[in-house]
C-alpha cells in the first residue's frame, strides 16, 4: 500500500567520516552515551561487556532485520526464519532480550515467534547499544539477558552543532537486486530543532551459493519508514516529541512452491515523548521523563487464502526518574525511578492461533547507584516489579525482584578488571502461560503452562579490559545458573491441523546453566606513510545445558571466531575479515547436528568532501568465496540456506 508513497519521496545517499573529526551536523552528536552509566561515558565499550555499534559499523552490516546485523559480535547471535531474525544475547532470546527504540520499548511481536522481524528499518539507525549489567534494570524484567537499544535522530537530546542539515543515502546489493535508500532532514532555530526521516528497502529472493537453484525460494522483502520529531533544547533542559511509522512485507522461506508462500506485513505507529529538566534545589538535580504509545499489527497470509491471521500488540509506557545529588561525597551519584507499562496483545480473525488475547500491566520501582573509591568503582542497581497478565478466562500475577552489581578496579593506566553479579527474576510471558493453538508459519502447535514460576538467574562474570587508543583487548567469562528456566520444546508428538502434522510444543521448567568465554582485541602493528595497519580478532564460546541431565538446551547458538586485517588513513578504511562458525554437535532434543561454515568479507570506505558536501562511498563484499552454510538456529534449517556471495554499494552524502 505504501510503496508508491515512499519511493518518490525518498531519494537518496549518506555518511559521516571514518577516522576524522565528526562532521558538524544536527544529526551527529559527540560520542557520549547515557546508558550503562548514570552520566555520559566516553568508554562505553569498556563497561562490563557493553557494545556500541556506531554509524560506520551499522552501514557495513546493514541487513533487513536487526538480528542479522549483530550476529558476528561477541556474545550476540540471531535466530529466526529466513530474513526474519531477532538478536540473542549469550544464548538468551525472546522475552529475555529487550529491544528498545531511543530507550523506549519497541512494540512488535518478535519475541513471540521466530517468523517475526524486529519492527525497525536498519536504514534509519544511527547507533546500536548493547547493554548488560546494572543499567538493564532500568528497562524491565524482560531485559533478563540484556538490552538492544536502537538510536535514531528524531529527538535532539544533544544540542545540535549546525542550523540545518540534509543527509541522504543510496545503496544497492547484488543479492536479490536489493535497493535501499534513506533521507534525513533537520532544521534548528533558536532552541528548537525539527527533524524528519524516511527510508525504503526492496529486494527479491536472496542468492544462495553452490546451487543450481540460485535463489532462496520465498525470501523477498520490503521495508519503508517515515518519521518526524520536534525538540526544545537550551543546552541544559530538553523536551522532545516524535512520531514514526514502519511498514514491511516479507515472505517466509521453506514453503514448497510459490503457491505455499507465507507473506507477513507488519506495521507499527509510535509516538515518543522525552524530557529532562534540571533541578537546582533539594536532594534531586535532574528530572527525567520518557513516554511512548505504540500500535503494532501484522497479517500472516498464505496464497489461495489458505490462512489469514492478524496479530496485534499495543503498548503504553512511561518512565520517570530523578538524578539525585551525591549522598556521601562528590564521588557518588545515582537515580531512582518508576516505570509503568501496559500491553494489549492478541489475534484478530476467525483463524485459530496459538496467541491468546492478553492484557499485561507492570509497575516497577528501580534504583541505580555508582560509587568511586580511589581506584575502585561500584555500580549497583535494584528493581522490584509487579506484573499482572489477564485473559478472558485466566489471570496470573508475579512480583519479580532483581539486583545487579559490578565492581571495577584500575590496575595501571589503560588497564581495568571487573567482576559482576546479577540476581534477576523474569515473569513468564503470555505465550509461555496461555498459548493454545497452531502457529502456522513455523508448523508448531503450542501449549502454554499456567503453573509456571518466575525464572531465577544467578549470573557471575569476570573480565579484564585494556584500552589504549588503537590497541585494545577485552576478555570476559560468565557463569549463568538459571533456576526454573522456561523452555519451549517439542514433546515428540504431532497434532493434525487442517490435514497437516504440526509439532506439539510444550512449555516446561528445569534448571539450566549457560557458560561462556568472550575475547576481542585489536593491535596497531604498523604505521607506514600515515597508513595504520591493524589486526583484530573475536572469540565467542558458549555452552548451555540442563543441570539435571547434562543434556543440551535447544536453540543455543554455534560458537564462533573471526580474524581481521584493517588499513586506516584519515578518509580511508579497508578491512578483510574471516568469520568461522563451529560445528554444533551438542544439540537439544529433536535437533540435528549443524556443520560449521566460514565466511570471508571485505569492506572499503572512502570519505570525501566537496564544497559544502561531505560524505562517503562504501563497498562491501560478503561471503566472497561463495561458501554454502546453514544457521543452527534457523527454524527451517533443512530447507533454508544462508546467503551466498553478495556485492554491496552505498553512497552517503551530508549537506
Amino acid at each position: 500500500m505504501y510503496k508508491n508513497f515512499y519511493f518518490p519521496i525518498i531519494f537518496v545517499l549518506s555518511f559521516n567520516s571514518v577516522n576524522s573529526e565528526p562532521i558538524e551536523s544536527i544529526f551527529t552528536a559527540p560520542d557520549v552515551f547515557i546508558t550503562s552509566k548514570i552520566k555520559p561515558s566516553q568508554n562505553f565499550e569498556g563497561d562490563r561487556g557493553n557494545i556500541l555499534m556506531d554509524f560506520h559499523e551499522v552501514d557495513k552490516k546493514m541487513e533487513f532485520s536487526v538480528g542479522g546485523m549483530l550476529r558476528d559480535l561477541p556474545g550476540l547471535s540471531s535466530q529466526g526464519l529466513g530474513n526474519a531474525t531477532r538478536p540473542l544475547i549469550r544464548g538468551m532470546s525472546n522475552s529475555r532480550v529487550k529491544i528498545l527504540q531511543n530507550n523506549s520499548s519497541l512494540s512488535d511481536v518478535s519475541e513471540f515467534g521466530k517468523d517475526h522481524i524486529v519492527a525497525y528499518d536498519p536504514m534509519l539507525i544511527d547507533k546500536i547499544e548493547i547493554i548488560k549489567g546494572p543499567a538493564t534494570l532500568l528497562y524491565g524484567n524482560n531485559a533478563f539477558a540484556g538490552v538492544v537499544n536502537i538510536i535514531n535522530p528524531l529527538i535532539a537530546v544533544d544540542k545540535p552543532f549546525a542550523d540545518q542539515n540534509i543527509e541522504t543515502n543510496f545503496g544497492y546489493a547484488t543479492s536479490g537486486g536489493e535497493l535501499k535508500t534513506s533521507l534525513k532532514l533537520g532544521k534548528s532555530f533558536q532552541n528548537f530543532t525539527i527533524r524528519g526521516m524516511g527510508s525504503a528497502l526492496s529486494s527479491g529472493s536472496y542468492d544462495i551459493s553452490n546451487s543450481s537453484d540460485d535463489t532462496q525460494l520465498n525470501s523477498a522483502k520490503f521495508n519503508a519508514t517515515a518519521g518526524i520529531g520536534l525538540t526544545y533544547n537550551d543546552g541544559i533542559n530538553h523536551l522532545g516529541i516524535s512520531f514514526d511509522k514502519f511498514e514491511s512485507e516479507y515472505s517466509l522461506p521453506g514453503g514448497e512452491g510459490v503457491e505455499n508462500r507465507t507473506s507477513i506485513n507488519p506495521t507499527r505507529n509510535t509516538f515518543n515523548l522525552k524530557s529532562s529538566l534540571a533541578l537546582d534545589s533539594g536532594l534531586f538535580e535532574k528530572f527525567n521523563f520518557e513516554g511512548s504509545i505504540s500500535e503494532y499489527n501484522h497479517a500472516e497470509r498464505v496464497l489461495m487464502d489458505k490462512h489469514n491471521i492478524e496479530f496485534f500488540n499495543d503498548v503504553y509506557e512511561f518512565k520517570t526518574s530523578f538524578n539525585h545529588k551525591p549522598l556521601f561525597d562528590s564521588n557518588s551519584e545515582g537515580l531512582i525511578g518508576f516505570h509503568f507499562q501496559n500491553l494489549n496483545q492478541g489475534v484478530r480473525g476467525e483463524e485459530e492461533s496459538h496467541l491468546v488475547e492478553t492484557k499485561t500491566n507492570s509497575y516497577a520501582l528501580f534504583v541505580l547507584e555508582k560509587f568511586n573509591f580511589n581506584e575502585y568503582e561500584l555500580d549497583v542497581g535494584g528493581r522490584i516489579e509487579s506484573v499482572n497478565l489477564k485473559t478472558t478466562s485466566n489471570e496470573k500475577g508475579f512480583a519479580p525482584v532483581s539486583i545487579s552489581s559490578t565492581v571495577k578496579r584500575k590496575f595501571y593506566e589503560n588497564n581495568t578488571g571487573f567482576v559482576g553479579f546479577d540476581f534477576t527474576q523474569r515473569a513468564p510471558n503470555p505465550v509461555e502461560l496461555f498459548a493454545d493453538g497452531p502457529h502456522h508459519a513455523v508448523e508448531n502447535f503450542e501449549n502454554g503452562e499456567l503453573n509456571l514460576n518466575v525464572e531465577n538467574s544467578y549470573n557471575f562474570s569476570l573480565g579484564y579490559i585494556y584500552d589504549d587508543n588503537m590497541n585494545n583487548f577485552q576478555v570476559e567469562t560468565y557463569y549463568n545458573y538459571i533456576d526454573d528456566f522456561i523452555a519451549a520444546d517439542r514433546d515428540g508428538t504431532t497434532v493434525a491441523v487442517e490435514g497437516e502434522d504440526f509439532n506439539n510444543v510444550i512449555h516446561e521448567q528445569y534448571n539450566a546453566l549457560f557458560t561462556g568465554l568472550e575475547l576481542s582485541g585489536q593491535y596497531n602493528f604498523a604505521n607506514i606513510n600515515d597508513f595504520n595497519f591493524l589486526s583484530n580478532f573475536m572469540v565467542d564460546f558458549l555452552k548451555g545445558y540442563k543441570t539435571s541431565t547434562d543434556k543440551a538446551i535447544t536453540r543455543v547458538p554455534q560458537s564462533k571466531v573471526n580474524l581481521g586485517l584493517q588499513v586506516l588513513r584519515d578518509n580511508f578504511d579497508a578491512g578483510l575479515k574471516y568469520n568461522h562458525y563451529f560445528d554444533k554437535g551438542f544439540v537439544g532434543p529433536f535437533q540435528t547436528i549443524t556443520g560449521g561454515h566460514s565466511r570471508l568479507d571485505f569492506d572499503l570506505t572512502h570519505d570525501f568532501s566537496y564544497a559544502s558536501l561531505n560524505g562517503h562511498l562504501m563497498f562491501t563484499a560478503t561471503n566472497l568465496l561463495d561458501v554454502s552454510g546453514r544457521d543452527h538456529l534457523e527454524s527451517k534449517k533443512s530447507t533454508v540456506r544462508l546467503p551466498g556471495r553478495s556485492f554491496n554499494f552505498m553512497v552517503k552524502v551530508l549537506y
